[in-house]
């Protein structure tokens, strides 16, 4: 089965990963999609009829655990502090489901999910990571983002992932919530990135974990300078760092769609005006998620999730940031006598 997490507001790119996943079955259905709702159902559009099933978060928590992570997190957040609690609840209504794949509302499928249900065959959780090569290509540069930054956020995506039912995988679902329910802050410093920074433990401590390296998988903005996509007879085919061609199985537009979003907003690494391709991809993408209801969705916001989103600055407002910044570490570097 497949489950992704979002608010109202991006229920229109929920529904448009729910059918790309339709786009590949023969009967038009497919396996069951479930949308888990990190939002107040009541806030929904009057009228409105989901095409697939809703999982409030208010079916999982009482209210007052509810108030409390609220009052704690940004909507982003919030969503990352409850996705091991929906993923587990997703194995718990769907018993006939051995195999689960979360995936990003801003994911679409571009082919059949069988490469992905036969590692499951025996791997209990898949990982794929941001990058798999140095950016630089093994020399120094200032382009970004570098590895550095990738032990800030995390080595693993965790915008997709996929398990198998098992023993394991229940344990793996315990430790990610006890670790991330009250610890999926973005706070650098303190060590901590929403609920895939845990991810970094994952391989070492469960077993079973395959790390798919496919470059056919997960293509994105952070992963576009290694990877390389060829239209031929009607299939994406993708090359990746040791050059072999894959097809493309899924994209994930988050940061490409929309610029502010995710955590590479002034990456220098891609110039999308040199990948028609990947202009290519979005146009039909933009397709795939307009609907009548998109307006309206779009006006919600999330009901949970008090503290403000970061502000994405551009332009001189980000440029006098870079400066004040390069003249505090200067400051910090200078002996400065103590006068008594």
């Amino acid at each position: 089965m497949l489950l992704t997490i979002c608010t109202i507001r991006q229920l229109p790119q929920a529904f448009g990963l729910g059918n790309s996943l339709r786009q590949f079955t023969a009967d038009g259905k497919g396996e069951p999609m479930l949308i888990g709702l990190v939002d107040d159902l009541t806030h929904l559009p009057s009228g409105f009829v989901s095409p697939y099933p809703l999982l409030s978060i208010g079916e999982l928590l009482p209210a007052d655990q509810i108030s409390a992570l609220s009052a704690m997190y940004t909507p982003t957040e919030f969503s990352a502090a409850c996705k091991p609690l929906f993923i587990a609840e997703a194995f718990r209504r769907y018993p006939e489901a051995d195999k689960l794949v979360y995936a990003d509302p801003n994911i679409q499928l571009l082919h059949s999910l069988a490469p992905i249900w036969s590692l499951l065959d025996t791997a209990n959780i898949l990982l794929t990571p941001f990058i798999t090569r140095n950016p630089a290509n093994g020399s120094t540069d200032e382009g970004w983002p570098d590895e550095k930054f990738f032990q800030n956020i995390g080595l693993y995506s965790s915008d997709f992932l996929a398990f198998r039912r098992s023993t394991e995988t229940d344990r793996l679902l315990d430790w990610w919530d006890n670790r991330v329910r009250e610890r999926a802050f973005i706070n650098f410093c303190e060590g901590h990135c929403l609920d895939q920074l845990w991810l970094m433990h994952v391989p070492v401590m469960f077993r079973g974990v395959t790390i798919v390296k496919n470059p056919g998988w997960h293509v994105g903005l952070w992963n576009l300078h290694e990877r390389t996509i060829q239209l031929r007879e009607n299939h994406r085919l993708v090359s990746g760092p040791t050059g072999q061609n894959e097809p493309l199985l899924f994209v994930n537009f988050k940061g490409l769609s929309n610029p502010d979003e995710g955590f590479f907003p002034h990456q220098t690494r891609v110039r999308l005006a040199d990948r028609p391709e990947i202009n290519s991809l979005l146009t039909s993408y933009r397709q795939l998620i307009s609907n009548d209801l998109s307006s309206a969705l779009g006006l919600v916001n999330p009901a949970y999730g008090q503290q403000p989103e970061p502000l994405v600055l551009r332009g001189w407002r980000y440029a006098t940031i870079k400066s004040m910044r390069t003249v505090t570490r200067f400051l910090d570097q200078v002996y400065i006598p103590v006068i008594k």
